[in-house]
């Protein structure tokens, strides 16, 4: 009698996913946020009397957009509001605006009257009302200092029935002229709607107009997101006085010569992608006449910029240095700290951040994803970005990472809800349709994964990831052609991009072009000599090709490189069971199993091995094993049938046989019609 066993090699080739964009862009302010100070009493009693001031002139204007203004004057029944010229010219002729007065009462725009100042971003325009309103006094913005107090009032877009009043201090007043006259920087706290509102002196006098240069929290999309952190800069009273007086309102002529001037021109250079040098250069000019931690600030954050990781942090150092309550320096020098793989000392960071302004999204947002990334505390992650949700709900960023945590724990279905959420709020966030197709595919929906992937590569055609993907979700459906399509396009994108070498390699052996397979591991494996798994796959394909001992030879580079990869061990073991070695073989499907003890094929064909060395009873065991762990296994049946019948337990063998059968063993079917008739 003869018996016929068929080794069975565990081609469980891995997949990876070419290195998944999981984690969103982590913030990265250019700017210094607020810290409130706590005065003195009789400066708080002041304080009081400027926010009874700020509350009595703003207004809020609803029209095209949202935002402030301040009445500046009265005649007869007639006011005329000062604001920002972004925040109202985008209404057309004869469209309805409205000014909302401190009493609450709405008014409507004349027809006709906005008018923008010159070069600058200020307009006017007036309504009618028979009610009696305070206008503003205006101040002197000559005697504007650097570190004075200043006061900031508005009606934010999350919250517009409420004034928002905010003190700060003067970062830089200058003479030069800057882009649309803003050349008022400050560090208060400010957010979107608050444009056009006031800017007032320690004497409620008006000295300007909050306008815009708050930096953005950004996502990888380049999407804005509502809260704002950084120096803000405004528009200077001067350029009204000059509207009033008939003058021409042209931004100054004034070359740069102090401080001030040099920092405010690097403040407006920072808001331009590219510059990064000349805004060094500006900053560095201004350090030279004084020391500032904006000055620093803007140094080192353009310093990460260009990629000068460890300058960026010796200035956030000195930022810190000169004022240690000042949040943001803390914050980016966290995120330098992430590149150059100080997750621990990053999360130390962002927590002095927030310490200093919890109600800040941001640094929750980089701490959780610090916790992610580095340190694998995905409990804290979550956390961390559920507490930058509670804070900003529209923080799309913020579900997206949440979502890529969750998937890190297995829980797709969670990480797709919030990759929802995150849509909703930008539908055009390329990454986050990228990142919910790997959740599809995680979770076994490959056809929606792939709706996801052609999402994100119709908004990015560079996306080089996710063609890889897409690739790697055709393969996983048989659609092995498509699938190298794909792997071509990203190869084509990224040509050093090793894991798409390794997924068409896989693929080409899917179709049994094995040489061809061979020639894509070999590149892969070029790029990247430390790639265990272009060498584990590299071995498959030699195996394949009937060249045991070079496969042999990539397993153990693969083992090499990683340890603890039980596939290796189990297709080098069954490569040398192949070329007769049982003991070598059984050795190595051991440590397989010492590494995965669930690892039914390791089982199985340690089964093969015992069973080829005239170890049936072990054999047996190892089979039972296999089962026990995947009871759907039909060869796993088959084989024990066989070795039963070697034991002469042909009863027992044609109970295997059928089971085997049952399951779709076609050698279970011969043992049965060979033994059990």
């Amino acid at each position: 009698m003869s018996r016929r066993t068929t080794a069975l090699a565990a081609a469980l080739s891995l997949l990876p996913l070419g290195q998944p964009l999981l984690l969103g862009t982590l913030g990265i302010t250019t700017a210094t946020t607020a810290v409130v100070l706590q005065a003195p009493a009789a400066v708080a009693q002041d304080a009081s009397a400027v926010a009874r001031i700020a509350k009595a002139i703003t207004v809020r204007i609803e029209g095209a957009t949202q935002g402030s203004g301040v009445l500046v004057k009265r005649e007869g029944n007639r006011y005329t509001v000062l604001t920002a010229w972004h925040v109202v010219e985008g209404n057309r002729p004869g469209e309805e605006l409205a000014i909302f007065t401190p009493d609450g009462k709405e008014h409507q725009l004349e027809q006709g009257s906005i008018e923008r100042l010159g070069e600058v971003d200020m307009a006017v325009l007036t309504f009618s009302s028979g009610g009696a309103y305070e206008v503003a006094s205006i101040g002197d913005i000559k005697k504007v200092k650097h570190d004075q107090p200043i006061y900031v009032a508005g009606f934010p877009l999350n919250n517009s029935q409420t004034l928002r009043y905010e003190p700060g201090e003067v970062v830089a007043n200058a003479e030069v002229g800057i882009d649309q006259g803003y050349q008022l920087l400050y560090d208060n706290k400010t957010e979107s709607g608050m444009s056009g509102g006031v800017l007032l002196n320690a004497d409620g006098q008006l000295i300007g107009l909050h306008g815009r240069g708050e930096r953005n929290e950004q996502s990888s999309s380049g999407k804005e997101i509502s809260m704002k952190t950084g120096v803000n800069q405004g528009v200077p009273i001067s350029y009204y006085e000059l509207f009033v007086s008939g003058a021409p309102v042209v931004v100054s002529k004034k070359n740069a010569t102090t401080a001030d001037d040099y920092l405010a021109m690097a403040r407006a250079s920072a808001q331009e992608k590219g510059r990064e040098q000349t805004v060094i250069r500006l900053a560095e000019q201004s350090l030279k006449l004084r020391k500032t931690v904006e000055g620093f600030f803007l140094v080192g954050t353009n310093k990460y910029n260009l990629g000068d990781t460890q300058g960026a942090i010796d200035d956030f150092n000195k930022a810190i240095e000169i004022n240690p309550q000042h949040a943001e320096p803390y914050n980016n020098r966290g995120t330098a700290k992430i590149d150059l793989g100080d997750y621990q000392g990053a999360v130390i960071d962002y927590t002095k951040a927030i310490a200093i302004n919890p109600q800040n999204a941001l640094p929750y947002y980089n701490r959780g994803t610090a916790k992610d990334k580095g340190l694998r505390d995905y409990y804290g992650a979550i956390a961390d970005f559920n507490k930058a949700l509670s804070i900003n709900p529209q923080y799309a960023d913020a579900y997206n990472n949440r979502g890529a945590t969750k998937k890190q724990l297995g829980d797709f279905q969670g990480a797709i809800a919030d990759y929802n959420k995150a849509l909703s709020i930008n539908p055009q966030y390329a990454g986050v349709y990228y990142n919910r197709g790997d959740s599809k595919s995680g979770s076994g929906d490959y056809q929606g994964a792939i709706a996801d992937y052609s999402k994100a590569i119709a908004i990015d055609p560079q996306h080089a990831h996710a063609y890889n993907n897409r690739g790697n979700a055709k393969r996983k459906l048989g659609d092995f052609q498509g699938a190298i399509a794909d792997f071509n396009k990203a190869i084509a994108i990224d040509p050093q991009d090793a894991g798409a070498y390794n997924n068409r390699g896989l693929a080409k052996s899917d179709l049994v072009d094995y040489q061809g397979a061979i020639a894509d591991f070999n590149k892969a494996i070029a790029i990247n000599p430390q790639d265990a798994n272009a060498y584990y796959n590299r071995g498959l394909a030699n195996d394949n090709s009937g060249d045991q001992q070079g496969a042999i030879a990539d397993y153990n580079q693969a083992i090499a490189i990683n340890p603890q990869l039980a596939e290796a061990y189990t297709n080098r073991g069954i490569a040398k069971a192949n070329s007769g070695d049982y003991k070598g073989a059984i050795a190595d499907l051991n440590k397989a199993l010492e590494i995965n003890p669930q690892h039914a094929y390791a089982y199985f064909n340690r089964g093969l091995a015992k069973d080829s060395s005239g170890d049936q009873q072990g054999a047996i065991a190892d089979y039972n094993q296999a089962i026990a762990i995947n009871p759907q296994f039909a060869e796993a049946y088959t084989n024990r049938g066989v070795t039963k019948v070697i034991l002469g337990d042909y009863k027992g063998s044609c109970l295997d046989f059928r089971k085997g059968s049952s399951l779709g063993s076609e050698n279970a079917t011969k043992g049965l019609n060979q033994f059990c008739q």
